[in-house]
C-alpha cells in the first residue's frame, strides 16, 4: 500500500480549531501554478469563520514552486500539511495526454492521511472557485463512500440506457459508456457517472472497508478498459452508494458543447445553473487555459485568479507548432466534426 515518505505540518492544537476545513490537493510540477489559483480563489470566498487545512499530496514540486505557492497563500486562511507520497506503488497503472500518476493519489487519501481525519473534500488543481466550499465540506455524506457531481461529458454509465433526452443530447456527449465493461461487472447502465475532480470524501468508511486498496486492484483487474483514469475505478467500486451533489459544484467545460437547453443531457434547470452560475469552475480536457493558444471557454477566468497569485503576469510561451502538429489538429477538428454527424443519425436509430 502506498505510504506517505515523510508529512509534516499538522498539529495536535490545530485539530481542535473551530470552523477547520480538511481540504486534500495533489499536484506535480505541472499543475502548482493552477493550484495557486485553485486555493487562492477557495480563501477568497471563504466564510470568515472557517479555515482550510491543506493536505497536500505532493507528485513532484520544486522548493521554489513550494515557496511561491506559500507565498500566494501566505495572509489566507489555511494551514499546510506536506505529504510526500511513495508513488512506486503506482508506477504500473495507466497514465496518457497531460494526466501524471499524481492523479491516482486521490485513491489512497485515506491512507495518507492522519487518522483522526474522518472527513475532507478533495479538490483538483484546475479549478476556480466562486463558492464558500465551507457549504460542501457541511453536507452530509449519510453513510456513503463520497459526495460528487455527475460528470457533464459523460453523465450516465449507459447514456442510451440512462438519459432521457439521448438522441439530442448523444452527438455532443464524449463518450455513451464511459465504463465500457459495466455489463461484465454488474453495474446499472442507467445510473449517473460522476467526476472525480470535486469530492467530499467518507474516510473513515474508506478505512473500514479498505478501498484504497480496492480502487487500485479494480484498475488493475481492468486494465484495458480503464478510461479517465482515478475515475474509472471510482465509478465501479463506489457504484450505487455514492451521493448526487448539484452540477454546479463541478462545471466541465462540456457544458459548453451542447449547443442549447433542448440538448442537454441532465435535468435542464440544474444544466443551465451549472452553466451560467457555478460554484466551481473546472478547466476540464487536455486543453488547458494556461496553454499556449487556449480557446478554453472560461479560460479568462484563469488568469483573473493568476492576477492574485506568486505568478502574476506569467503567460504562456509562443510555441512554434509544426507541420505535423498541425496536421494532427486538423485532423482531430475533423474527426470531431464527423463523430457528431454520425451520432446525429445513429441517435435517431437508437
Amino acid at each position: 500500500m502506498l505510504k506517505p515518505t515523510s508529512q509534516t505540518g499538522i498539529s495536535n492544537e490545530s485539530c481542535q480549531a473551530t470552523g477547520l476545513i480538511d481540504v486534500v490537493c495533489a499536484a506535480d510540477e505541472a499543475y502548482i501554478m493552477p493550484l495557486a489559483v485553485t486555493l487562492k480563489s477557495a480563501c477568497q470566498n471563504l466564510d470568515p469563520e472557517k479555515q482550510l487545512r491543506l493536505h497536500f499530496l505532493d507528485g513532484g514540486v520544486t522548493d521554489e514552486s513550494w515557496q511561491k505557492l506559500k507565498e500566494t497563500l501566505a495572509d489566507d486562511p489555511i494551514e499546510f500539511n506536506l505529504i510526500k507520497p511513495d508513488q512506486q506503488a503506482l508506477a504500473d497503472l495507466k497514465i496518457s495526454h497531460h494526466i501524471s500518476h499524481t492523479a491516482y493519489f486521490r485513491l489512497l487519501s485515506a491512507e495518507l492521511l492522519p487518522g483522526d481525519i474522518s472527513e475532507a473534500v478533495y479538490l483538483d488543481s484546475d479549478l476556480f472557485i466562486n463558492d464558500d466550499i465551507g457549504k460542501l465540506w457541511d453536507m452530509e455524506l449519510a453513510g456513503q463512500y463520497c459526495l460528487a457531481s455527475v460528470d457533464i461529458a459523460c453523465p450516465f454509465i449507459d447514456a442510451a440506457r440512462g438519459c432521457r433526452n439521448f438522441r439530442r443530447a448523444a452527438p455532443y456527449m464524449a463518450v455513451y459508456r464511459p465504463i465500457g465493461n459495466y455489463q461484465q461487472l454488474g453495474l446499472d447502465g442507467s445510473a449517473e457517472y460522476f467526476n472525480s475532480g470535486v469530492l467530499k470524501l467518507n474516510l473513515d468508511l474508506w478505512r473500514r472497508e479498505n478501498i484504497a486498496e480496492r480502487l487500485l486492484q479494480t484498475l488493475r483487474d481492468n486494465e484495458k478498459y480503464v478510461w479517465c483514469w482515478d475515475q474509472y475505478a471510482l465509478n465501479v467500486v463506489f457504484h450505487g452508494n455514492w451521493g448526487r451533489i448539484h452540477p454546479k459544484w463541478n462545471q466541465g467545460a462540456h457544458v459548453f458543447e451542447y449547443p442549447t437547453e433542448h440538448h442537454a443531457p441532465i435535468d435542464v434547470e440544474e444544466w443551465s445553473e451549472m452553466k451560467t452560475r457555478p460554484s466551481i469552475v473546472h478547466f476540464t480536457t487536455e486543453f488547458k487555459p494556461w496553454d499556449y493558444n487556449s480557446d478554453h471557454p472560461r479560460g479568462e477566468l484563469f488568469y483573473e485568479g493568476l492576477a492574485e497569485t506568486a505568478w502574476r503576469g506569467w503567460r504562456p510561451e509562443p510555441v512554434r507548432i509544426g507541420w505535423k502538429r498541425w496536421f494532427d489538429l486538423q485532423m482531430a477538428g475533423l474527426i470531431r466534426r464527423a463523430a457528431i454527424s454520425t451520432r446525429k443519425v445513429a441517435a435517431i436509430w437508437s
